[in-house]
C-alpha cells in the first residue's frame, strides 16, 4: 500500500513518465484524506475541474479551503447538488447537472475546459462507478472512452479515481486500458 506522502510522488513520476491519463484505486477508508493530498499536489501547480459525483459542491468547498486549497484553481462540476433539492451558490465556478448522466457530465467538462488558459491543467473525476448507479456499463466506458480523449487532446491531466471493490474486475479492466498508469493505494 502506498502512503498518503509517497501518493503525490508517484503522481508526479507518471506525469513525467508521460501518462496523461491516472487511474488512482483506493481503500474506501483513506478515500477522503488521499484525495485531499492529490488535490493539492495538483493544485499546487495547475489549474483544474473537480467532478464531483458523491458530495456537493458547497461540503466540497468548505472542506478543501478548509485543507488550504486554493479554491480559485479549481472549477466544479457537481452532479448531486440538485438531485438532493441543495441550493446553487457558485454559478461562476461550478456548474450543476441534474444528475451524474454522461450526456451532461461530457457537456460539463467540455465547458470547463475551455474556461482553464493555464498551461498546467488537471481534471479529477471522483468515484467513477457512481455513474453506473445511474447507467449501464457500457454507457460508462462509452463516456470515459470520450473524456479520455477529450483529456488527451486538450493537453490536460486526468486523475479518475474508483474505490477497491467497488466494481466487477472485467469492468476495471476495461477501463484501464483507457489509462496511461494505474496507481493502488
Amino acid at each position: 500500500m502506498i502512503t498518503n506522502s509517497s501518493l503525490p510522488e508517484k503522481i508526479k513520476r507518471a506525469m513525467e513518465n508521460g501518462a496523461e491519463i491516472i487511474l488512482v484505486k483506493l481503500d474506501a477508508k483513506n478515500y477522503v484524506r488521499i484525495s485531499i493530498e492529490i488535490l493539492k499536489f495538483l493544485s499546487s501547480f495547475a489549474e483544474g475541474i473537480y467532478v464531483t459525483l458523491n458530495k456537493p459542491h458547497f461540503s466540497l468547498k468548505k472542506l478543501l479551503g478548509k485543507e488550504g486549497i486554493d479554491l480559485r484553481k479549481l472549477y466544479f462540476i457537481d452532479s448531486i447538488t440538485m438531485q438532493v433539492g441543495g441550493e446553487i451558490i457558485d454559478e461562476e465556478r461550478c456548474f450543476y447537472l441534474n444528475s451524474p448522466d454522461p450526456v451532461q457530465l461530457q457537456i460539463a467538462i467540455e465547458r470547463a475546459m475551455d474556461l482553464i488558459s493555464s498551461e498546467n491543467r488537471f481534471i479529477y473525476i471522483d468515484s467513477l462507478s457512481t455513474i453506473s448507479l445511474y447507467k449501464s456499463f457500457e454507457t460508462l466506458i462509452k463516456f470515459l472512452r470520450h473524456i479520455t480523449g477529450k483529456i488527451r487532446l486538450r493537453g490536460f491531466i486526468g486523475t479518475i479515481f474508483t474505490l477497491e471493490r467497488e466494481m466487477d474486475e472485467v469492468y476495471y479492466s476495461q477501463i484501464t486500458l483507457m489509462c496511461d498508469e494505474v496507481i493502488e493505494a
